[in-house]
């Protein structure tokens, strides 16, 4: 089994941005909503400390984080967003993307593709040999042939799934 990191894909600005305006209008919302139902704001405020510590939790798994390969399966789990397993004989193509080979943001062409590794830009593009439906935050389901990947080692992952689906496709026949 090998195991790949991800480190490099955390936005630690990102976070701390994200963490500041949320507690900032938790704040603002709170004594807002207080004045007039004190019994509903309580719970927004608990909501919106929940999200805070879910986003700092987030940050953390993604500083520990692993993808493991062994000689059936590719293991992403990301963070605390993504646990997705996939079969090497499901993956199409894995390669190193350029800017072709990913979907222009905003547009129709990105509706079959997710960055699991959001806001770091892929260095590791995973093109399926079909769609698969992957479970997004909130319970929401998509679903996906193709998936970008920011890894601290993104030549050896390449490598070593290449040399997996080899073993793998030799030993079928």
């Amino acid at each position: 089994m090998r195991e790949f990191t991800y480190r490099s894909a955390r936005a630690p600005t990102v976070t701390v941005t994200i963490g500041a305006v949320v507690l900032i209008e938790t704040v603002a919302i709170h004594f807002l909503i207080a004045a007039r139902h004190p019994l509903l704001a309580w719970p927004l405020t608990l909501l919106s400390l929940a999200a805070v510590l879910w986003i700092v939790r987030d940050y953390r798994a993604l500083g520990v984080g692993r993808i493991t390969l062994d000689e059936q399966t590719l293991d992403l789990r990301i963070g605390r967003r993504f646990d997705v397993r996939l079969p090497l004989a499901a993956i199409d193509r894995i390669l190193a993307p350029t800017f072709r080979d990913l979907p222009a943001p905003g547009t129709n062409q990105g509706r079959d593709y997710l960055n699991l590794t959001k806001p770091a830009p892929p260095n590791v593009l995973i093109v399926l040999d079909q769609p698969r439906r992957v479970r997004l935050t909130a319970g929401v389901h998509r679903s996906i042939t193709r998936f970008g990947l920011h890894v601290d080692d993104s030549a050896a992952l390449l490598r070593a799934v290449a040399e997996a689906s080899g073993a793998q496709r030799a030993q079928m026949a």
